[in-house]
């Protein structure tokens, strides 16, 4: 059986482990790729088998490193903190016990003498004289008592230091395996495989899950909904849904070893092994933050989920999948009347976060953030009343893909959004989806059509 070189039309060789179709130049690039590759996997490999040979001893992370430095200025902050507040304390018992006690009361002591000597003398002494001057007196013991510090009590709360200084392990900040992406073979290269998806008045595609090759596809009529699962090779299978519940999201956890389904107001998980009922589970845990309000976005990696709000001025809830208790809810970190259309956590660097975000003149913009979603640069994009979707790829150069829905045009940025540039398609797209251990992406075009190029 004869064919062409997915890159030109010059004759063929098949690849037996991608089982992608090349000539006989685009065969040796090939070739020369998959040997840089593994000469870049022995590189990492070996430095991994060094350092898991000789981890660093206690010793050597105590000879002037960060991380005991940062400790050792710890201790010496709260133990100077701790002398001033007691060194304080004891100032002001001084204070208050150097001070002539004659001195402080003279004035009212000298009148309650005089007036005490006054009923002596005169040998007439009343009740009401009598009940005054006693009043007076007791009035005067009980200053003269707080004056000499005599009725004082140090009054302590035991401080539990194990919740002011922990020992936490950082984000994962290891560059992930970097994929050759050649991006120009969406315009120049016709699609591996073309599926029909017609009929449909909206569509969301989930992230695919790593494990078995297969994304969500939900496709939105007025009639019915419908929730398939499709393959890398273009296979399709249709999984039961809600109908009273519209899917706005979905991506793939591996620690779950689940996808992750955003509905209306509902967070749902589905084991595509599992072919009983109990494949999809509803999570009670995950609820909006008030009443009538619907989730939009959603992103995953380790324990993390992130889930964003269909409203202005978007707030973000961070889940931990391991209890699906709440760990964090952000808000205010967007401009006023702004909304969240597109996140998405780096494949290069899972410390990362992209957004892209609309204001209420249709003006986009994608902002990068760290994992306490403090902002670390803005890429102004376009103005347009269309979405601007977000994946991100395997590389770190081509990092962040934003979806142009409605032009042939995806915007590119590097991991750090710093780089910027225009990657131009065949036809106007309205959704992508990328396959990382293929490296394939999943393009669906404005006439509905799903392409898959290999990348």
């Amino acid at each position: 059986m004869t064919s062409s070189c997915r890159d030109c039309d010059r004759g063929s060789q098949r690849c037996d482990g991608c089982r992608r179709l090349f000539c006989n130049t685009h065969f040796s690039e090939h070739q020369r790729s998959l040997n840089q590759q593994l000469d870049n996997l022995t590189s990492e490999y070996s430095n991994l088998k060094q350092a898991v040979a000789l981890p660093p001893s206690y010793e050597s992370l105590t000879e002037d490193t960060e991380l005991i430095n940062t400790i050792d200025r710890w201790e010496g902050d709260i133990i100077r903190q701790v002398k001033q507040v007691a060194e304080a304390a004891r100032e002001k018992i001084r204070c208050r016990s150097n001070t002539a006690v004659t001195e402080r009361f003279r004035p009212e002591f000298e009148q309650f003498t005089e007036e005490l000597q006054q009923i002596q003398r005169t040998n007439h002494a009343f009740e009401p004289d009598i009940q005054r001057l006693m009043t007076k007196l007791n009035r005067f013991k009980l200053e003269v008592q707080d004056s000499l510090m005599s009725t004082a009590e140090i009054k302590t709360t035991p401080v539990d230091w194990t919740q002011y200084f922990q020992l936490a392990m950082k984000q994962h900040t290891l560059q992930r395996y970097q994929q050759d992406l050649h991006l120009d073979r969406l315009l120049t290269a016709r699609p591996r495989i073309s599926i029909d998806a017609r009929g449909a008045d909206w569509h969301i595609l989930g992230k695919p899950s790593p494990k078995n090759s297969v994304f969500l596809h939900y496709q939105h009529t007025k009639k019915n909904k419908r929730l398939l699962t499709v393959s890398v090779d273009g296979q399709q299978k249709l999984i039961p849904w809600y109908e009273d519940q519209s899917i706005w999201d979905s991506c793939w956890s591996s620690f779950l070893n689940k996808f992750v389904i955003l509905a209306d107001n509902r967070l749902y998980t589905y084991d595509d092994e599992i072919v009983t009922s109990d494949s999809m589970q509803r999570i009670e845990a995950v609820k909006p933050k008030r009443d009538r309000m619907e989730f939009l976005r959603c992103a995953c990696s380790d324990e993390t989920l992130f889930i964003t709000y269909d409203e202005r001025n978007s707030s973000i809830d961070e889940y931990n999948m391991s209890s699906w208790a709440i760990a964090h809810r952000y808000e205010n970190i967007i401009k006023q009347n702004n909304i969240i259309i597109g996140i998405a956590i780096s494949e290069t660097n899972s410390n990362l976060i992209g957004m892209t975000i609309l204001n209420e003149r249709h003006n986009w913009h994608f902002e990068l953030r760290d994992r306490s979603m403090l902002l670390v640069s803005s890429v102004q994009l376009d103005n347009s009343e269309f979405n601007r979707r977000l994946i991100s790829l395997s590389n770190s150069s081509m990092n962040w893909l934003i979806i142009h829905t409605g032009s042939a045009f995806f915007t590119i940025l590097d991991e750090n959004a710093e780089g910027k540039r225009m990657i131009q398609c065949a036809e106007n797209i309205d959704l992508a989806t990328y396959f990382a251990k293929e490296n394939c992406l999943a393009v669906l075009t404005q006439k509905s059509k799903l392409n898959f190029f290999d990348l």
